[in-house]
This record gives structure tokens, sequence and C-alpha cells, in this order.
């Protein structure tokens, strides 16, 4: 029996007043009891398997948890993300944990991060050296830093074995005991280590931090030791005998007086463990075996109202009578952890109990209780209650109560199709929208299989197995597809998931669809106009030959077979251009021109085998790719061929006319790496036949140089303008169609050349592409765009905020360090920064772009896709990309003028846009009618001549404060 005082306090006497005893509460809560009690009996057993699966062992840390499946899961799942699967390196990991329990006032675990350091090689006397640095985290924190501030370059990943990585642990460790003093570290490893490797270490300093405090609040573990660790302490103990000292568990807890918030009245602890103990969130009370309060610490303090004078004053029959069920009904004695644990001396599971204050009012906690064990005498003493306040979640779960009940209701009123089934496949609700999809009520499906109420069978059997999937192996299963519905082809983005009960077992599956067809019909028109523009891409409309991009593509592929086989695989390339073409289009007109080079490629075919390739590259220039031959005399006799075939004349509108070619040669050689490098040879041959006489033939020679002399020329003026500065940035306005403002500004690159006055980038960009230039040349652009705006951002600070668009070619899309530094050095906010990126670009490598756009979007700054509707395969990857927007090549926008052909597909691109949540830009506006359709069709942005050409910097300034004071573009301009 416990005992009983004669007299309670009057807090408890006000607390029986407000609650009201229930005879019939005691058996019900028993049987509810038990059952929770089994479950959380078999949650724990499974994760205590898991624990020692993984360890081999379970370590006496999570002695504490063992009496709640939530606070074990929860410490668990947090020992295996931040530190057991961390992928940091090893030594890392178990130095950083021994640093900072070295300082815990209950050292425990450190036999544990001892063995792992000397598993990875760390001898015993280094681990020493650890253990006895009694110098302060701080004391060689600056020397530290400045070694880390002193790395320009950002790392590309964890720094090895040195002084970096010395000065990292040294800095962790500091920074996780004392955060607030060693913030620049956390600044400075930002910087310096990759997204990934950044993430690991703040988890690993959380989880260090979190053990320190876990430790300090459960001071019996000072007198654990993993038995399990015996062998490795002592080869330790054994290879340096002075590791004792820190390799063995504390002396008891001596005792003291109460101290502060904490009362005592027979067991107290030190001061130093009084303020540990007060400073957890976790309410703890101390009960001797006779019932009575001896302890308590400020959370529970707080949570009961109550004094610490006031709670020493209490026994446990006292707080019987505060506490009441979830339904309101007294708690019965035998019915409360604290109660049952002092008569049966055995642990008790969590339940969750409200509690009535001093004041009257009600809080709702999880109650554990674990009897309190003399190590030296071997018996109990007392009980040691734990109360989490939960208040904060139980008003939650009334949130969330009624916010499913909003849900609904939003569900019901949707275009979303919701059917939810249970663990037999039956319906067991479904919305309007998918009962008029099953044509039934919602009521008569209740109950009802979804495959028996399928119209298609097929369809049925499909459902069907996604739901087994789904309640097997309880993961989602996302699927679109099409389905036929009273006459229509509609498709369906589905998405079946399972439904879990509070435990986390699969109790059914939800199927969620939404009506995709509008979206799916766009995505088909524009791809069949993408498999146009391919082809048409790919073919001379005229002739309707290959063109250049054909050509070279099937160049290439002989390109690759002579390099592999040089003695078996041999091609030639034949470039041909007709002479003096010029003067037909002059004197017949560009309409007999044209008839002349239809039935100019007609005669070229008679010449060439089936294998061969005949292209029109442009112009009068055509190419011929001959495959499978031995030697050049091989080629040359089709070269023969064709310039006896042309001596013919053509008749064009009844005049006999003549047309001489020249032809030139290049022959396949392992030395070729590229086919443009062979059109190039057989380009420069033919030029030289021209020289020569005109119809007549070339074969390449080393001493044919002409065109590359020229090229290095310009690579060598390109590589004096990046030295002497010669370049300049032009900025073309942006406007906001709905506004009529400037929101920012396209950098467009110019070249000031010393001789030929303002060059455009078409003259030089291939060159720099093909040089490797355009990388600095793109760099300086980016920093100088940056600097530029955020120049105007301080100099107009109020009004529209302005952007700056930025192209990047495929070389500078590889280096996306540059953007980060330009930023930096700019000090622009990211999110004032848009990089506009072609379609060609993205597609070299989908996977890569996806990585540095995702990494792009994280950092703020939003990507454009440039040009859109001129590439012809990025429409199926677009939606996976993390892009703000589209810009509309400006071959669309020209002709969407009355009568104009582009119309419906700028506006296809445009809802498409929409539908994933990116914005449009239209290039190349010129017209006010242009503008207005755009308007119309729900384009955002616009910019074009319409509004300004490129203008300098000081001219845009200029734009940017007449636009403080007017309202629109129009008066800007």
């Amino acid at each position: 029996m416990l005992a009983r005082k004669p007299a309670r306090p009057a807090w408890s006497a006000a607390i029986s007043e407000t609650t009201t005893p229930s005879s019939d509460v005691a058996p019900a809560w028993s049987e509810a009891s038990a059952e929770a009690t089994r479950k959380s009996g078999r949650v724990i057993a499974s994760l205590r398997a898991q624990i020692e699966l993984r360890i081999g062992f379970v370590p006496a840390l999570f002695d504490p948890t063992l009496g709640s499946p939530e606070l074990l899961e929860a410490m668990w799942q947090q020992t295996r993300a931040a530190y057991l699967d961390n992928p940091l390196p090893g030594r890392f990991k178990e130095a950083l944990l021994l640093g900072v329990m070295r300082r815990c006032p209950t050292p425990y675990g450190l036999v544990g991060h001892a063995a792992a350091l000397a598993r990875q090689g760390v001898r015993a006397a280094e681990i020493l050296a650890l253990l006895e640095d009694r110098s302060g985290p701080q004391s060689e924190f600056r020397r530290n830093m400045e070694l880390l501030t002193g790395c320009a370059e950002a790392w590309t990943q964890w720094p090895g074995p040195g002084p970096l990585a010395d000065a990292v642990l040294a800095g962790s460790i500091a920074y996780t005991l004392e955060p607030t003093n060693c913030v620049s570290l956390q600044a400075e490893l930002r910087r310096l280590l990759p997204a990934e490797l950044y993430m690991r270490w703040s988890a690993l300093l959380a989880y260090a931090w979190t053990r320190w405090q876990w430790c300090a609040a459960y001071p019996e573990l000072a007198l654990r030791t993993e038995s399990a660790l015996a062998e490795s302490r002592a080869q330790l103990l054994e290879e340096e005998p002075r590791l004792a000292a820190h390799l063995s568990p504390a002396e008891p807890v001596p005792e003291h007086g109460a101290e502060h918030g904490v009362s005592r009245r027979a067991t107290a602890t030190p001061n130093a463990l009084s303020q540990i103990i007060d400073a957890v969130p976790t309410g703890i009370l101390q009960l001797s075996i006779d019932g009575a309060v001896v302890m308590t610490n400020a959370p529970a303090q707080r949570m009961f109202g109550l004094t610490a004078d006031e709670f020493s004053k209490l026994t446990v029959s006292d707080l019987e009578l505060a506490v009441v069920f979830e339904d309101g009904q007294r708690c019965p004695p035998d019915a409360l952890p604290m109660t049952r644990c002092l008569r049966t001396l055995t642990p008790q599971q969590p339940i969750v109990l409200g509690v009535r204050r001093k004041d009257g009012g009600l809080f709702w906690a999880v109650f554990t209780a674990l009897p309190l064990m003399d190590p030296g005498a071997q018996e109990t003493t007392g009980v040691m209650v734990t109360v989490v306040d939960i208040s904060e979640r139980k008003r939650a779960e009334r949130a969330l109560r009624e916010s499913e009940t909003q849900y609904r209701l939003l569900v019901e009123a949707s275009d979303v199709y919701v059917v939810c089934l249970d663990r037999e496949g039956r319906i067991t609700r479904a919305n309007e929208q998918a009962a008029h999809m099953l044509h039934a009520s919602a009521e008569a499906l209740l109950g009802r299989r979804l495959k028996d109420v399928m119209s298609s069978p097929e369809l049925a059997e499909a459902h069907h197995a996604r739901y087994l999937h789904v309640m097997e192996t309880g993961q989602n299963i996302d699927i679109e597809e099409m389905v036929e519905f009273e006459g229509q082809t509609l498709w369906f983005a589905s998405t079946v998931m399972p439904l879990r009960d509070h435990a986390g077992d699969v109790i059914g599956a939800q199927i969620v669809a939404r009506d995709v067809s509008s979206k799916r019909r766009a995505e088909i028109a524009l791809r069949d106009r993408e498999e146009r523009s391919r082809h048409e891409s790919l073919h001379d409309p005229l002739t309707r030959l290959p063109n250049r991009m054909l050509f070279l593509d099937r160049l290439e592929m002989e390109v690759i077979h002579a390099r592999q086989s040089p003695r078996e695989s041999h091609f030639a390339v034949l470039c041909l251009d007709l002479d003096r073409f010029k003067n037909i289009n002059d004197s017949l007109g560009h309409s007999a021109g044209d008839r002349l080079l239809i039935d100019f490629s007609r005669r070229l075919h008679e010449c060439i085998g089936a294998e061969d390739t005949l292209a029109r590259l442009g112009g009068d220039e055509f190419a011929i790719l001959l495959r499978r031959v031995h030697d050049a005399s091989d080629a040359i006799r089709v070269a023969d061929r064709v310039l006896n075939l042309l001596k013919q004349p053509f008749s064009l509108r009844g005049q006999d006319v003549y047309v001489p070619t020249s032809v030139g040669i290049a022959f396949s050689t392992p030395e070729y790496e590229r086919p443009e490098d062979v059109l190039r040879d057989a380009d420069t041959a033919m030029y030289r036949a021209k020289r020569r006489g005109k119809g007549r033939y070339e074969l390449f020679d080393a001493g044919m140089h002409t065109e590359a002399v020229a090229l290095l020329t310009l690579e060598n003026d390109l590589r004096r303008a990046i030295e002497r500065g010669e370049f300049q940035v032009y900025y073309q306005p942006v406007i906001a169609l709905e506004t009529g403002l400037i929101i920012g500004f396209e950098a467009l690159l110019r070249w000031n050349h010393p001789a030929r006055g303002i060059v455009l980038p078409g003259e030089f960009i291939g060159c720099a592409e093909e040089t490797g230039l355009i990388v600095p040349i793109g760099e300086w652009v980016l920093r100088e765009a940056c600097r530029q705006m955020q120049r105007w951002h301080e100099k107009f600070p109020v009004g529209v905020k302005l952007s700056i668009s930025v192209n990047l070619s495929g070389k500078q899309f590889s280096h996306p360090a540059h953007i980060g530094m330009a930023l930096r050095d700019s000090a622009l906010a990211p999110s004032s920064l848009k990089l506009e990126i072609t379609e060609s670009v993205i597609m070299e490598d989908p996977q890569a772009a996806s990585k540095l756009l995702e990494q792009l979007q994280r950092q703020e700054v939003q990507s454009y896709v440039d040009d859109f509707g001129t590439g012809y395969s990025s429409l199926s990857y677009l939606h996976r990309f993390p892009m703000s927007a589209l810009k509309i090549d400006r071959s669309f926008v020209t002709n969407i003028g009355p009568g104009g052909e582009n119309a419906a597909i700028v506006q296809t691109i445009v809802n498409l846009a929409h539908n994933l949540g990116m914005s449009v830009i239209a290039e190349g506006v010129e017209t006010a009618a242009q503008l207005d359709l755009l308007r119309q069709m729900g384009c955002e942005y616009a910019q074009g001549f319409f509004f300004s050409r490129a203008v300098t910097a000081p001219l845009a300034e200029a734009m940017i404060a007449r636009q403080t004071t007017t309202s629109t573009w129009q008066e800007t301009a």
C-alpha cells in the first residue's frame, strides 16, 4: 500500500472539485490499454531488432526511450540519418563526437567513439591527445578560420588529411559547443563545401549537439558502459593505459541540497546537473518509494502551474485527482503510470492524459514512469516520471480534423477524381466526379470492387494490378493513361497511393486522377510541329535534299568509322559550287534561279549511288558524301562524271544556260576528328578550283590553308580583344505587357573592333565557341551585367525591381561556378539574375542540365528557355526542368499578325508554358499589331525593336530614370 497524507493541499482539493469520477472507466481503459501496450511492445521490439542488427547491440543511449515507441523511433531515425548513414569521412564523424562528448558533464559513449577511431587506424596515443585536450573550443578558432578563409576556390569534395581537415574538425567542435560565437565557420563551410556535403555536415553537428544535451539530461548514463565494447576498451588500455581515466564508467553522482527551480526532499544532484535537468523540455518528477514528490524540474513546475515548494507538499494520491482521460473522464489510480509503477516496480508504457492545473486550465501530456534503482544497494528507491507536453499536438490534431473536413468538401467541389479502397479492394469513398465517370452514384459505389464497376476490363485489370502493388510495397504509383469515355479520347494523370493507420500500416489505397487531355493534346500538336520542324530543319525546302545539318550528321558517322577502321573504311566528300550563279538570278530572276537549282540537284542524283548522300549546303553550294570508296581515284571519277553531265545546258525560260561548276574533293584520313574539318577542306579545295579557272575539280592537299589562316586571324583578334577590353555590353529592355513598364534588360554583347567598329555577335561567336574563348568572354559579360544591374538597384531603389537576363552558351553551361562568383562579386540578389539557355544546350546532356537548373533554382536564380520552338527534341523533357519562362523565338512572332500562319502555334506555346507554371516572353516584337495579339494570347512580357533596340548602359539608365516619373515604356522611349 502507498502512504497517504491525512490532509491534502488546497490545490489538490480544488482539482477534485473539477473532476467527475466515473465507475465504468477502468474496465474500458484496461481493455484499450492492454491492446495499446501489446502494439507498443511490438513496435519497440521491432526497433530494438533494427538497432541490434545495425550496431550489434542496443546502446544504453537508447534506454530512456525504451518505454515509448515514438521516442525510440525518432531517436533511431536521427541516429541513422545524421550519423550512421552520413557519407562524411568516418574519422571526422567519430573525432567530432569524441571531442563534443569529452566536454559533456556525462561523457557517455567515449569508448565507442575511441574504438571506432582505432578501427580506422588512429593510434591510442592520438586518441588520448584528443581526450586530454583541455583548451577551450575558442582557443584556436581564429587560426582555423584564417586557414579556411584563405581558400579562394570552393572545394569539390571533403578535404583530405592535413591542416584544412584539422581546422574543419576543431571548428566544428567549437561550433557545436558554442554556436553563437562561431557563426563565421558556418558561413565559410557553406561557401567551400558542395551543397550535399554542407547539408550532411549540418545534420551531423545537429546530431552531436542533441546527443550532448540528451546525455546531460540523463546522468544515469554516466554509470553505464557497453559490454559489447569491452574487448575494444581492453585493447586500447593495453596500448595506452592512461586512457583508463577517460574510458571507464563515472562514479555514482553525489548528493547535494536543493537549489533554484529543482525541488528535492530526500535525494539531490549537483548544481550543474540541476541546471541541465531544468533546461530539458521534458517535465521530470521523482517520487519516493512511499509516493511522496521528492524532486521536480522547472518544465514540470510550469506545466502543472505549481512552485517547487507547492510540489514538495504533494504525494501521488494528490496527483491522481488532477488527471483525466481523453474523453474527459477522471483517470482511476490503477491507470496512472506513476501509481502502477510504484505498485508493480516495473516500467510503464506511455499514455496520453490530461491534467487540471491549479487555475483550472487543462494541458495534455504523455506520461511514462520508470523505477529508480540504487546501484549500491540494488533495490528500488522510487519512481522517475517524465511528462511530455503535447497540448500543441492536440490542438494540431483538432485543426487537422477540421482541415480534413474542409479537404473533403474541397475534393467534392474540384475537378479531381478521387476513389478510396480498403484492404479487400472495396470502395470506401468516391467523389461525384469519380462516380460520374463510373456511371453510378457515390452511394451506390460504396462496398463494390473497382474492377467490377469499370466499363473497360483491360483498364480494370490495370488498376487492380496497381492497387495490389501499392498494398504490397506501400509505395506510390504515378501513371498517365488514355481512356475512352462517352465517345471521347481522354488522358488522365493518376496517382495510386497507400492509406495508412496511425501505426503506419497500409490499410488501403487512394486513387487520385486528373484530366490532362487539354495538356496532352497541346503536347501532341506541338510534337507534330516539332517533327515537321525537325524534318524541315534537316532538309532544304527548295530541292528537298538533306541540308548542312543532316549532311554533317551522316559525315560524322563516316569520320568515326574511318578512325575505328582506318584500313577498311574510306570515304570522300565533294563540295560543289555553281560558278556565276548570281548572274542567272540577276538576269533571269530568282524563280529561274530556283528552277536551275532543282534541275541541278536532279542531274547530280544521276552521278551517285544509293548509299551516297547529296545535300544542299546553302545558296548554290552542294556537297556529295561518297561512302565505301577505295581511294581518291574513285572520288575523281565521280567528279569527272559530274562535270561531264553538267556540260549539257539547262533550259530556263526558253534559253539554254550553261552552268560551269567547281568541285573540291577531300579524301578521308584517320587524322580527321570532326565532320566540319572534312567539309572545310573540301570547301577549301573548291575555292582553289574556282581560282584556277572554274569548271574543274581540285583534290585537297596540306597547302590549302586560306580559310584556316583567316580563322586564325579572327581567333587572335578575339584574344587581343579580351586582353584589351574591347567588348561592350548593350542592354535591350524587357517590357511587362500588363503594365507597360520596363521590368528588366537582356544583356547583349558587342565587339568594338579597333578597325571594323562595332561587330555583332553573329560574326565572331561561332569562332569563340569553336576555340573556347566563349568561356572568358561569357564570364566577363555575366560579371559586367550583374555589376551594372546592382549599380542601377543602388541608384534607383524605388520602383520596379529590375532584373538582368544573360545568355549562356553550351561551354558556359558547363562552368556553373562562374555564376556564383559573378553574383558574389557584384552583390546582386540571385533573384535579379535570369539565365537564358537554348533548347540545344539543354538537350546536349539533359541529366546534367537538370541538376544544374535545380541548383540554380535553390540559389533563387531563374532560368529561361531561349529561342523556344527552334529545337526539335526538348518537349518530352521540358516539364522535368525547373524553368521559369519560355522565350518564343522571333521567327514565330514575325508572322502572327493579321493573316499570319504562326498565331495558332504561338497560342499553343503560351498555353503550354502556363500549364507548366512558366511565364512567356516574346522576342522580336516590331509592330503594334503583334503586340496587341500577344496581349490577347496571355503573353506576359515582350522585347523587340517596337520598344527599343539594344542600347548602351547610359541610354538604358536614362530609360530607367524616366520610368521613375512616367508610367509606361511609351513615355520612356
